[in-house]
């Protein structure tokens, strides 16, 4: 198996990027009345693929009523080819239910299938499926397996679930990112820091991340730009701009990657 250790919410690792737009969804970005982003995760059934079971994130251009919707999802494997691949989703929400259908790349092998989920009045949630059922990639000694289907999960921004807090620390510089949880059994943390602007300009996680690392559950605390041990850099710091918000995107699993435990997400502006 060629899959990452942990969730890798964004991968740059100089291959081509793959993916398209499934469904149907006109939208460009989120910068309009009645719509606004949503942040989560994606996960695979461990019962349907218990070799490799993995997680990822989501960004998502939701409607607050009827009308189209638009969202993006991170493939979390280093692949045999590396690079970054994504998924994309397009469909409708019609009262608190939604419909839609995705596409998208793992290397060279073309996937999707459907998108379905309901507002629950806090959440959005329900399930994907991959329309070719249990895919099975194999390139030289390099294998793995995508499972035919999933969950998923999408929060409004600045939602924290089952006791996860996260602070920001603007008075230090670079800022200092810390974290605590009640949730018992967790393994490992996924976090990323994504230029808001650009989430909702562009509706994409591999377009608008400003820095991703994975820590084992030790850790505490970072500081931006800087990985201790325990953590693995995935996405390499850029500046951020002083007056400009962030968003920071947290997911703890447990000891397999699919396992999610809790999510979370912070809004600050750079100091």
């Amino acid at each position: 198996m060629n899959r990452s250790i942990l969730i890798s919410t964004v991968l740059f690792f100089g291959a081509s990027v793959s993916g398209g737009v499934g469904g149907e969804s006109s939208l460009t970005d989120c910068n309009r009345s009645g719509y606004d982003i949503y942040m989560g995760w994606y996960a695979e059934n461990t019962t349907l693929n218990p070799e490799d079971p993995t997680a990822g994130s989501l960004v998502a251009c939701m409607p607050d009523a009827n009308g189209a919707f638009k969202t993006q999802f991170l493939f979390s494997y280093f692949g045999c080819a590396g690079g970054v691949d994504f998924g994309t989703v397009g469909g409708r929400r019609i009262g608190d239910n939604l419909s839609g259908s995705w596409n998208g790349t793992v290397d060279g092998r073309d996937i999707g299938g459907s998108f379905s989920g309901r507002w629950n009045g806090s959440k959005f949630s329900g399930t994907w499926n991959n329309a070719s059922g249990k895919v099975h990639i194999q390139i030289g000694s390099c294998e793995y397996f995508v499972a035919p289907e999933g969950t998923w999960e999408l929060y409004p921004l600045g939602v924290s679930t089952k006791g996860l807090n996260i602070k920001v620390n603007t008075a230090t510089s670079p800022v200092t990112i810390s974290w605590s949880s009640s949730v018992s059994g967790l393994y490992g943390f996924a976090v990323s820091v994504l230029d808001k602007r650009c989430v909702y300009d562009r509706i994409s996680i591999a377009d608008c991340t400003m820095w991703s690392a994975i820590c084992s559950s030790m850790i505490g605390s970072l500081v931006y730009g800087n990985v201790p041990f325990g953590c693995l850099e995935l996405s390499p710091s850029k500046s951020l701009v002083s007056g400009r918000d962030y968003i920071i995107s947290f997911i703890a699993v447990g000891s397999r990657q699919s396992d999610v435990r809790a999510f979370a997400t912070k809004i600050f502006t750079a100091p």
